[in-house]
């Protein structure tokens, strides 16, 4: 397609960059909300946050950088996002964490971290392990550990954690 072909579609390269973002966050919240759904329970549920994420993105790391390293990377002025833009990303982050944070509450124990918090931080937690991991592998340099052997131990201390809030 020619950038004028481009241009019919969007109306800046800066828009074109946020579609393609918005997408891969919103297919992969889809991705780990209908993970979660089968998940039994709150701690369980972690896991799944944890495992979906890493899972999706491992053989896709050009994506993973592009959606959660662009803004990092290339400046404060790459991304900036309208209140449009924010409109839209808002719903994504309940698709994303939504019902972790509700099997979690369902428990209704009092814990020290507050159960969307606490899926706020295992999704985070994947997204670091997931940054090592690129970080790592772009130096020809891969983990010592496999992608099974990192999610399950993240996993485990999520769940873990959650079991005794």
């Amino acid at each position: 397609m020619s950038k004028t072909g481009l241009y019919y579609y969007f109306s800046s390269k800066e828009v074109m960059v946020f579609e393609l973002v918005f997408e891969i966050w919103e297919s992969q919240a889809q991705r780990v909300q209908d993970t979660v759904s089968q998940a039994a329970s709150g701690p369980e549920a972690l896991g799944a946050v944890i495992r979906s994420t890493v899972e999706d993105f491992a053989p896709r790391m050009d994506d993973f950088r592009l959606a959660y390293l662009l803004g990092q990377v290339s400046g404060p002025s790459s991304l900036q996002l309208s209140l449009d833009q924010f409109g839209r990303i808002r719903p994504i982050n309940d698709t994303l964490l939504g019902d972790a944070a509700g099997k979690l509450a369902e428990a209704d124990q009092p814990g020290l971290v507050e159960p969307r918090l606490f899926a706020f931080l295992a999704f985070t937690s994947a997204l670091g392990l997931l940054t090592m991991k690129g970080l790592v592998e772009s130096q020809g340099d891969p983990l010592l550990y496999s992608d099974e052997e990192l999610i399950g131990a993240l996993s485990g201390i999520f769940m873990a954690a959650a079991n005794h809030r």
